[in-house]
C-alpha cells in the first residue's frame, strides 16, 4: 500500500475578505480525496507562519501555505531558513494576489490545492532586501505604503479596491525621494515619487508590467522609477505608461538589473511583497536565481 503524502497546510484565516477561513473546508476535503495526511495550523499574528515553518517542517512530505502575498513571504522566508529542499505548494487566498497572478495559478481555491500537492516543481526565483527574503517585489513610495497602509477591515470589506482607493488618495500628497541607484554596474541618480524592484506581471494590482518581459527564472529584477508628476498631462502618460506596458522615459525609469544599491537621504520605510517593513537608507538588492521550488 502506498504510504500516503504528510501535508502542513499553514493557513492565514484572514486573507482575503477572509477566504482562506470560507474555503478550508473545501481545500482539505480535496487534499484528502487525493491520498493526503493534513495537518492544518493557522496564523494568529504577524511573521508567525515562518515560526512555524522553521518549527514544523521536518515533519512533512509537503509544505502548502493558504493566504496572501504576505503569508507567502513569511513562508518562504521561513524555509529559507530551514534545511533540505526548498520546496513548497501555495493557494492564493490574499486580496491582489500579485505573485499568484504571474505564475497562473487557479483563483479556485479548490483547485490550487489540487495544484499544489500533485503539480510539478518549478524553479523560481527570489530576492533578499538586507538579507531579508521576498518573494516578488520590494518597492518605496507612492502606492507601495497602500498595501500596508490600508486597514484589514477595510481590505475585507472593499477587496482589491481598497488598494486603489488608498493609492488615488496618495495622488493628493506625494512625497519625492531623491534617490542614488547602482544597478549592474551603471549609476543613476535622480527625484522619484515611486520605486519598485520587482518579478512579477503586477505589483499592487496597480502597476502593471509586460508579460514578455518578466522571466521569474532569469536571475533578473524589473526596475520601474517614476518621476514627480508636474503636471496633469504628465499624470495622464503615467497612466497611459502603465495600462499600454509602454514605459514613456519622460515619466518614468524602466531597466533591468540582478544586483542593486539604493541609497536615500533619510531613513524610507519599504514594502517587501505587501507587508511593511522598516525605514532603511540603504538598501542591498539581490537576485537569488532559482532559489525554491513551487508545486503547481
Amino acid at each position: 500500500m502506498q504510504e500516503r503524502m504528510k501535508v502542513l497546510l499553514i493557513v492565514n484565516p484572514a486573507a482575503g475578505q477572509l477566504k482562506a477561513k470560507t474555503g478550508l473546508m473545501d481545500i482539505v476535503k480535496r487534499m484528502n480525496a487525493l491520498g493526503c495526511l493534513v495537518t492544518v495550523v493557522t496564523t494568529q499574528r504577524r511573521a508567525q507562519a515562518s515560526e512555524l515553518v522553521k518549527e514544523l517542517r521536518g515533519d512533512y512530505d509537503r509544505l502548502v501555505c493558504c493566504g496572501g502575498d504576505g503569508t507567502l513571504n513569511e513562508v518562504i522566508s521561513g524555509l529559507m531558513q530551514t534545511e533540505g529542499k526548498k520546496e513548497l505548494g501555495y493557494i492564493p487566498a490574499g486580496t491582489t494576489n500579485d505573485f499568484a497572478a504571474g505564475l497562473g495559478l487557479a483563483k479556485d481555491l479548490g483547485k490550487a490545492a489540487e495544484a499544489a500537492v500533485c503539480g510539478l516543481p518549478h524553479e523560481l526565483d527570489l530576492g533578499s532586501f538586507n538579507g531579508r527574503y521576498f518573494s516578488y517585489v520590494a518597492s518605496f513610495g507612492m502606492f507601495s505604503a497602500s498595501s500596508y497602509s490600508a486597514p484589514q477591515a477595510v481590505k475585507n470589506i472593499f477587496g482589491h479596491a481598497a488598494y486603489v482607493m488608498e493609492g488615488m488618495k496618495e495622488l493628493l500628497n506625494i512625497k519625492t525621494y531623491p534617490v542614488r541607484l547602482e544597478a549592474d554596474g551603471q549609476t543613476i541618480e535622480g527625484e522619484y515619487i515611486y520605486g519598485s524592484i520587482s518579478n512579477a506581471t503586477s505589483i499592487g494590482g496597480i502597476v502593471k508590467l509586460d508579460p514578455k518581459l518578466v522571466d521569474l527564472r532569469d536571475g533578473k529584477f524589473e526596475v520601474v522609477l517614476i518621476k514627480p508628476l508636474k503636471s496633469a498631462d504628465s499624470l495622464t502618460r503615467l497612466a497611459m505608461s502603465l495600462t499600454s506596458k509602454h514605459y514613456d522615459p519622460e515619466v518614468m525609469d524602466f531597466f533591468q538589473a540582478s544586483e542593486i544599491r539604493m541609497t536615500l537621504p533619510e531613513q524610507q520605510p519599504w514594502s517587501l511583497d505587501g507587508e511593511y517593513e522598516e525605514g532603511v537608507k540603504e538598501a542591498d538588492i539581490q537576485s537569488l536565481p532559482h532559489a525554491i521550488r513551487m508545486i503547481y
